[in-house]
């Protein structure tokens, strides 16, 4: 397989859990096969507690998801078909290249870290609303 962007062969290489994804050693660019992303998500393997620390520069990722958008359709490098354009998750402001087609998914370079970071963000506030939860039932028993 090439690499949709510039045409540079794509190296197999296992990310986290032992999912195996194809990159770009020019671009940075990186291939997921179907269900890949989702294994991904569901593994907490890297540590991106420094961006989390960090507060969210929603302006910077929109602009970001906006310049994305504007980008020329590219083929998938695994079945030719045109992929489409989306936004990977609702209000992640991540913009992803899907095959309709196979169900894999082209991901520029950083793309991969802003989603694990989101996917963390994500499951800091279901814990938060889960200890409110918690909290306010305790307070409903003895207040």
């Amino acid at each position: 397989m090439n690499c949709p962007r510039c045409k540079t062969a794509l190296t197999p290489k296992i990310y986290e859990a032992n999912i195996e994804v194809d990159t770009c050693a020019t671009c940075g660019g990186l291939w997921l096969d179907k269900g890949e992303l989702e294994r991904i998500e569901e593994t907490i393997e890297h540590d991106y507690s420094a961006s989390l620390s960090a507060p969210e520069n929603v302006v910077a990722r929109t602009y970001e998801m906006a310049n994305q958008s504007a980008r020329a359709d590219i083929d998938c490098p695994k079945c030719a078909k045109k992929m489409t354009k989306t936004e990977c998750h609702p209000a992640s402001l991540i913009m992803v290249d899907l095959c309709a087609s196979c169900a894999g998914i082209w991901l520029e370079r950083g793309e991969i870290q802003a989603l694990e970071t989101y996917y963390e963000r994500l499951r800091q506030e279901e814990r938060k609303e889960a200890k409110r939860g918690f909290f306010g039932s305790l307070r409903g028993l003895f207040g």
